[in-house]
């Protein structure tokens, strides 16, 4: 039996912020965004989540930013902590024997993992993919009235620039070259990058059982706990899909505007 007993109090509270760290940056990522990147980032990771931390950051007026942004990954913060206190459940659920502290850390310290996941993935995202359809404040004439996205395969057609809707475009920005080839390349690395991950994650996570003692009998139960909260932070809108990324390059000019 793993329980806390006889432990001071130092001791006990900093049990208690390996477990809350982990949550702390799993979930600040949810909140840095503002409005304006805050529907890219719904394509990356699960809208609710979006929403939820875009509502308490866009609650000070907007003269306030360093105040909204604070809310905003604080609210953000506190997604990820109770996202890994809820996997500590499930971690003494299995361990029943064991004290939830003592089995929760287990699962905080390898979920800091998916923590470090899921701020890496903004940066394939937002920047990698987004560099390959970045926009310029000038249009160059070459590109006037020519098609913005190629039609490879599914993929819808952008919209052309001609001197009618040169303006309209003008306020988001004007496309200075676009290189869907490119980003389809970084979205397959994304993928890879994300789904080999998650094989480290497995093996980190079976690597700290055996460093904590943790019984063999509980290993694949515990491998099932990781699987499951992984399969339902995919189904909840972790990564890009397929029809998402047509989405985003067929609609690049409007999306990365002006930057």
């Amino acid at each position: 039996m793993k329980t806390m007993q006889g432990l001071d109090f130092w001791t006990k509270s900093a049990v208690w912020l390996e477990m809350l760290i982990p949550g702390y940056f799993f979930g600040k990522t949810f909140g840095t965004s503002d409005a304006k990147y805050r529907a890219l980032d719904q394509f990356m990771y699960p809208e609710a989540f979006i929403k939820m931390t875009g509502f308490f950051r866009d609650l000070p007026p907007h003269d306030f930013y360093y105040t909204s942004r604070f809310l905003g990954v604080m609210s953000g913060a506190m997604i990820g902590i109770i996202w890994a206190l809820l996997l500590g459940v499930f971690y003494k659920w299995v361990m029943k024997d064991w004290d939830y502290a003592k089995a929760a850390r287990i699962g905080s310290l390898a979920f800091i993992l998916i923590a470090l996941l899921t701020g890496f993935m903004a940066d394939f995202f937002n920047e990698n993919i987004g560099m390959s359809l970045r926009m310029q404040q000038k249009p160059p004439d070459e590109m006037i009235g020519r098609c913005l996205v190629q039609d490879y395969g599914g993929f819808e057609k952008g919209t052309r620039i001609t001197q009618e809707n040169a303006p309209m475009l003008a306020a988001y920005g004007t496309v200075k070259t676009h290189n869907p080839s490119g980003a389809r390349g970084w979205w397959y690395g994304s993928i890879a990058f994300m789904y080999t991950w998650f094989i480290l994650y497995f093996l980190c996570a079976w690597k700290l059982y055996i460093r904590n003692k943790v019984p063999r009998k509980y290993w694949f139960k515990l491998q099932m706990v990781n699987f499951t909260f992984l399969l339902i932070y995919l189904r909840m809108g972790f990564g890009i899909s397929s029809s998402e990324f047509h989405y985003i390059v067929s609609r690049a000019p409007y999306l990365f505007g002006g930057n």
